[in-house]
């Protein structure tokens, strides 16, 4: 074979990119894909079980039993799903998507922590739902940072637009679950709902 038919793997890799560029995460990564559902339902009834702690006024640290107990289903099912290739969890020059996950959630706790005691002195519906905004914002900043994470896994961009609407109206919702009165009884089932309802039209609309 003569140098100038050899094949250029830079070129090649360029033209595998490329292909992928036009795929989706339920071509590239199917159990992924499914944790649109599975994130879907767990959040929905960790947001009904803190709906119920609210109101029979029961301790505020079964949030954290709750929410870490049912999410940790789903953490489970993703990192059992096998699903490496490509560099889902991979090193090198892409980011990790679980360490972007993980790092929120270390957030989390700071939160937690750091608030938690003086909102139980207070002991008031805004108080309590102050947090909550905190954590329901800081995940929509984490959807929007994974949304634009996914760029260099050459995922589609409309997979990457369902990650950037969701951080976006999980902003919106952070800014006003502490300023609406409506919110300070029912920001937990609103959260829910609309979390639960945008990760079902995401998996239909994308599948």
């Amino acid at each position: 074979m003569s140098e100038d038919s050899e094949i250029d793997p830079e070129m090649l890799r360029r033209e595998v990119d490329q292909i992928k560029d036009a795929m989706g995460l339920q071509e590239r990564y199917p159990s992924q894909f499914r944790l649109w559902l599975v994130f879907g339902v767990l959040v929905a009834l960790a947001s009904a079980g803190s709906q119920v702690i609210y109101l029979r006024d029961l301790s505020g640290s079964l949030h954290t039993v709750v929410w870490f107990g049912l999410l940790g289903v789903g953490w489970v099912y993703q990192w059992s799903s096998g699903e490496t290739d490509g560099g889902w969890s991979a090193t090198g020059t892409k980011p990790r998507i679980g360490v972007l996950w993980a790092s929120v959630f270390a957030l989390y706790f700071v939160l937690v922590f750091t608030f938690e005691p003086a909102i139980d002195e207070v002991g008031s519906p805004e108080s309590d739902m102050l947090l909550f905004s905190l954590v329901v914002g800081l995940v929509g900043v984490a959807y929007l940072v994974v949304g634009e994470a996914l760029r260099a896994y050459y995922i589609r961009r409309r997979d990457r637009f369902a990650f950037y609407v969701g951080g976006a109206w999980m902003l919106v919702l952070a800014a006003l679950l502490p300023s609406i009165e409506f919110f300070h009884t029912w920001g937990y089932a609103t959260f829910g709902v609309v979390y639960a309802a945008h990760a079902v039209v995401s998996y239909l609309l994308l599948r």
